[in-house]
């Protein structure tokens, strides 16, 4: 692979920052068909179309127009980068609706796309979020 796999994942969280339209872009980049996202606890999604049509329901019930993604640490070991984010959702006039934890693994194959996604988090605190 051309990139380091902590770089891969550290351009993409970053990328979600930019806005609905550059997020897209960064999952079809990444995700391969079988790419498998887990939210643990909360939803699992195969291929990149699945994923995009969960953030769309999570946007739609959630009330939020973009994530800002803020890396607090990360770590990669071979193909696997690890990483603990504070994930912000912003409403369209840039106020905060929320922010929560999450830890996240990332699993790259040799080419630089990504195989398997799991993050980790507080399933009571997006049920409290869904709920506002």
């Amino acid at each position: 692979m051309s990139r380091a796999p902590i770089d891969i994942v550290r351009e993409f969280l970053d990328a979600w920052s930019a806005g609905p339209k550059p997020l897209e872009q960064a999952i079809r980049d990444l995700f391969r068909p079988d790419t498998e996202w887990l939210n643990m606890g909360l939803s699992r999604t195969v291929g990149p179309d699945e994923a995009l049509a969960l953030g769309a329901k999570f946007e739609a019930s959630m009330g939020y127009a973009k994530i800002i993604v803020e890396t607090l640490h990360i770590a990669a070991a071979g193909n696997v980068v690890l990483t603990e984010r504070m994930d912000r959702l912003v409403a369209a006039d840039g106020r905060e609706i929320a922010a929560f934890s999450i830890a996240g693994v990332f699993e790259l194959d040799d080419d630089g796309k990504l195989v398997r996604w799991r993050d980790y988090t507080d399933p009571g605190a997006i049920g409290a979020i869904q709920g506002h």
